[in-house]
């Protein structure tokens, strides 16, 4: 008797902890996906109806055990990788990266010539 319980508290511990993990890597994931109607939002904020949809489709892939990274490359694939709040590093965004850096050298560049 005691070990079937013992058992029966196993089994439900381990979908407690990982429905728990489940809820927080679903809470961080929205938090850092952009609201692609709103773009000033993420998707945990926005009540777009694409924000809608894609926090139901996250939280659809999480049940059926998809990880952080694929669900990310999904949404990346899907709309650009503008839908990330941290997008990789990649050769087509590379001026993403450095163009702020590349303008205020070019910036400084030209005040300085004309200063003198």
């Amino acid at each position: 008797m005691k070990t079937v319980l013992l058992s029966l508290l196993l089994i439900n511990s381990n979908n407690i902890l990982s429905s728990t993990k489940a809820e927080n890597t679903y809470n961080k994931l929205i938090k850092e996906i952009r609201c692609m109607v709103c773009q000033n939002q993420n998707i945990a904020e926005s009540e777009a109806p694409l924000a809608v949809d894609l926090r139901k489709k996250i939280k659809t892939m999480l049940n059926e055990g998809k990880s952080e990274l694929f669900i990310k490359n999904y949404l990346s694939e899907r709309y650009s990788d503008f839908i990330l709040y941290d997008p990789p590093m990649k050769i087509r965004n590379i001026i993403l990266w450095f163009g702020p850096f590349i303008f205020l050298l070019f910036l400084g560049l030209y005040f300085f010539r004309n200063k003198t």
